[in-house]
Order: C-alpha cells, then structure tokens, then sequence
C-alpha cells in the first residue's frame, strides 16, 4: 500500500505556525525588556482582581463597571501563581504577543506573503497599547481569525466558536458585544447568501449560542443587584467616561484610519484571490466599529489600541486588489525602512547596542522591580511612604477608601478597598443609588484608612454621605505635607498607645 502525501499547503501552514511562535516569543522578550512604570488605570482592574482573592464577590460586593473577565482572569492568574504585578504583567504580555503571533498568520493568509506579514507583526509590537488595554487587542484579532475559519469551512463547531468569543468579549467588556454581534451578521449573511433559510438558521443559531454563553451571568447580576440596575450603573459609567475623554475635533488621520475599513468594504463587492467577500466585509465592519468608538479620545494615545486590528485589515485589503508582486515588493520596502530607521539612530550612538549580557541584566531588573513593586514602577512613586505605611500600621483586614485617582493605593498596601470601588473619582459613581450601595456595603467592612488625595472638601462635596459616614465613625483628619499638602489621611482614634511612622508623621498602632 503506497503511503499517503501530504497536501503541499500543509508544510506551508506548519512553516507559517512555527514563524508564529517565533514572532509571539519575540514580541513577549521585546515588551518584557521595555516595560516602565505602570500606568495607574491598569490598577483600577487588579484592584478588582484581588478583591475577589480576598474574598468579595463582584456586584454584590464591589461595582463593576461592564468588565468581569477583564479581572477575573487576572484572579485566576493570582490564586494560581501568586498576586503580584509580575504576575499580572507577564499574563498582559502574554496576550499581547498572542495577538502578534495571531496578526502575522492573519496577514500571511490573506496576502501570502511571509514579509508581509511580518511587516504586519512589527507594526503590532512595536506600536504596542498600554497594558490594561490588552483586551481591545485580542478582541478584533482573534475575532476576525474565528470569522475566517468559519467562511473557510461553515459548521456547528465553528458557529459554536464564534458564539463561544462573543460571550467571551461580553465579559471582557460589554460593549465588544455590539462590535462582534454585528461583524458576525454580517459574515453569516454572506456566507450564506445564496440560502436565506440557513442563513437565519445560523443568525438564530449564533444569537441563541451567545445569549445562553452569557446568560450565568446575567442570571448571577439578577441574583445580587438586577439586570436593570446593573445595566443602568453601566450606562452612568459608560457616560461619565464619554465626558472625561470627549474633546474637540478630530484630527485628519482619525479619517484616514477610518477610510481603511470603508475601502475594504467596497472592494469586498469585486472577487479576490484569497478572502472571500464575507471574509474581508466583516473584518472590514468589525474595525471600521472600533475606529469610530475607540479612536474619541487623544488619537496619539488610542492609536496603539487599534493598530493590530487595522493592520490585518489593510493587508487584506492589499491582497485583495494588489498583485503578489506588488504586495512582496511594498512590504519589503516598508521592511527595509523600518530597519533602517531603527538602526541609524543605534549606529550614531556608540555602545547602544546591548550585549547578551545586559539584555539578561535588564530582564533581572525588570523582574526584581515586578516582584517587590519598588516606587519606580509605580505610577506616583511620592505615594510609596503612604502605601507602605497602610501596609504596616493597617490590619490586613482592614480595608482602604481613596478618594482621588489612586487605585493603585490599596493594590500595592495588600489591602482590600472599602466602599466597593478601588477609587473614588469625581463624575463617577454620584448618582443616589451608586452612593445608597456604596453605605450599604461600608456599614458592614471594617475601614482602616480613608485617603483623600485631592484633600476632605472634593469627597465631602461630590460625595456628602460618604464624608458623613467617615466623620459619623469617628476618623480623624491627618495632613501629610511630606507626600503632598493636599493629600489628607483619615484613620480612626488609636488612643494613646501609638507610635508616629516617621516618614509620614501618622500615628502607627
């Protein structure tokens, strides 16, 4: 009996999946290496994160704004390896070179060229978002993958797979849901143009599959708050954020960004080599979305969290209307100039170039600092004196209220936050029933500390029940002119058997 071949693309496809791997490892070394301080919106979620280790459930015990999995994951992560930012950090990377691994296959598919997609894969890593934006990267990318392999070969397994990543993108962030609901649509509509009936099988089929994926928490939410209310705190967040982040016009690249998608669209209406019409129409829709609602805010500062997306996109668009040559051609050059421009400034400058050596130096230091949380990472490194001082002269128990932008307060103390938010930040969460909640839940956690980083007056004036819950209880007011003349620190009366911490000069028990 003869032996059986192998397809001449399957040493393609094994090639191409080993050049993966390669560009994820790469992508996680070169993002390790160069990771800095953390910004202090990334605390805002590992906040949640450890709450739920310390005990708290979400909704019941702590708000949650939309986000679930977005922290769940990095409990997960926590209980198994340990809760510290390293942890976190390498799990954050991990996701990040997961999607430039996934981008490159992408790109290679649609274009069938290996520089391309490598091109594709730079762009991904180089221009990377910040950490706690991982989840609007590896949202799109590996939806549009689903997609893909869904028109390649339609089936229940695939169907259940996109309905699977649908939910999964609900809990990640809610309103990813609308961004895949309405990409997807339009995938299954047409790949099955030319049947109407399995067309709206498989619509039913794809919403059913995603509503049942989601109902356990819907049906946890109705337990401990209602649907509706959670719904509506969702909404006040969702609006508050769209004050804080709207600002004037936008710039011309906004267009240019959003252009891409809408030149996809259109040429899905002419037959390609390599994507079907379906395949390219809803990656086309699913970032033309993304661009729109991303994009609102400092362009310079969003851009990273849309780029992996964009790029797919735009190597499918090329594959589409260009030829091979063409393609080879422009993604060599944009290869060439990337390196060149990445090397000129190195070759100027003598001894940049780092040795093994140092790489493995660097990769120590960034290590050591992850572990121990040393105050260079640290978002405001003038706050360590407070964090180490709620960590030593609070019970672990105890839990910390911040008022002002300081999530990373009770993360880096190693104490759970009291009040059901990490911080408490003016605009948000002031609506009657976010603040009734929030009494609700204090009356039955035992308080340490109440920080007030822009001073008393902004949480007694935003916030009238909370300052009136802390005065009720007998907290005292304590300045810090060490750390910050407005900072204020109310800790409960220690009586006389305390000692002054004297780097912030507040009685320690």
């Amino acid at each position: 009996m003869g032996r059986s071949r192998l397809s001449p693309a399957v040493p393609r496809l094994r090639s191409g999946q080993a050049a993966a791997a390669l560009i994820g490892a790469a992508a996680f070394v070169f993002r390790y290496l160069t990771s800095g301080a953390i910004e202090n919106d990334h605390f805002i979620m590992l906040a949640r994160a450890y709450q739920v280790l310390y005990g708290d459930w979400p909704v019941r015990d702590f708000e949650d704004p939309g986000q679930p999995l977005a922290y769940l994951v990095s409990t997960a992560a926590a209980a198994m390896f340990g809760p510290t930012l390293l942890v976190n950090i390498v799990l954050c990377i991990l996701f990040l070179s997961a999607t430039a691994a996934i981008a490159y296959l992408l790109a290679l598919r649609a274009t069938g060229s290996t520089v391309a997609g490598i091109v594709v894969a730079a762009v991904t890593i180089i221009i990377y978002p910040r950490m706690y934006n991982t989840t609007k990267v590896i949202v799109p990318v590996v939806a549009i993958w689903l997609a893909w392999r869904y028109a390649d070969m339609p089936g229940a397994r695939r169907l259940v797979a996109l309905a699977a990543w649908t939910a999964i993108a609900f809990l990640l962030r809610h309103d990813y849901i609308a961004y895949l609901a309405v990409s997807n649509t339009v995938l299954l509509v047409m790949c099955h143009a030319d049947a109407r009936r399995a067309a709206a099988r498989r619509l039913a089929a794809y919403a059913g599959l995603s509503l049942l994926f989601i109902s356990p928490w819907l049906l946890y939410v109705q337990r401990y708050e209602g649907v509706p209310e959670y719904l509506a705190s969702a909404l006040r967040f969702v609006a508050a954020e769209g004050q804080r982040t709207a600002v004037g016009g936008l710039p011309a690249l906004f267009y240019v960004l959003v252009a891409i998608p809408v030149i996809g669209l259109v040429a899905s209406f002419r037959k390609g080599p390599r994507l079907t019409a379906a395949q390219l129409a809803s990656a086309c829709v699913l970032v033309l979305l993304i661009d729109v609602v991303f994009l609102r805010d400092v362009l310079a500062a969003r851009l990273p969290d849309v780029v992996a997306p964009i790029a797919v996109v735009v190597a499918a668009v090329a594959g589409h209307l260009l030829s091979p040559r063409t393609i080879s051609r422009a993604a060599i050059a944009a290869l060439a100039a990337a390196v060149l421009l990445a090397v000129v400034p190195v070759a100027a400058r003598p001894g940049t170039i780092p040795t093994p050596l140092e790489v493995a130096r660097r990769a120590m230091r960034v290590t050591r600092r992850l572990e121990s949380a040393s105050p260079e990472i640290q978002p405001n490194p003038a706050l360590a004196p407070l964090v180490a001082y709620l960590a030593h002269c609070t019970r672990p128990g105890d839990r910390v209220l911040v008022s002002g932008f300081g999530p990373e307060i009770a993360v880096l103390a190693q104490r759970p936050f009291a009040g059901g938010l990490p911080t408490w930040i003016p605009g948000y969460y002031d609506d009657p029933a976010d603040v009734a909640r929030a009494i609700g839940r204090l009356r039955r956690e035992r308080v340490g500390a109440a920080i007030m980083l822009d001073g008393s007056t902004v949480l007694t004036n935003e916030w009238p029940d909370l300052g009136r819950w802390i005065r009720d209880r007998g907290f005292e007011e304590h300045a810090v002119p060490s750390i910050d003349p407005r900072v204020r620190v109310w800790l409960p009366r220690f009586g006389s058997a305390t000692i002054i911490e004297t780097r912030t000069g507040l009685p320690c028990p």
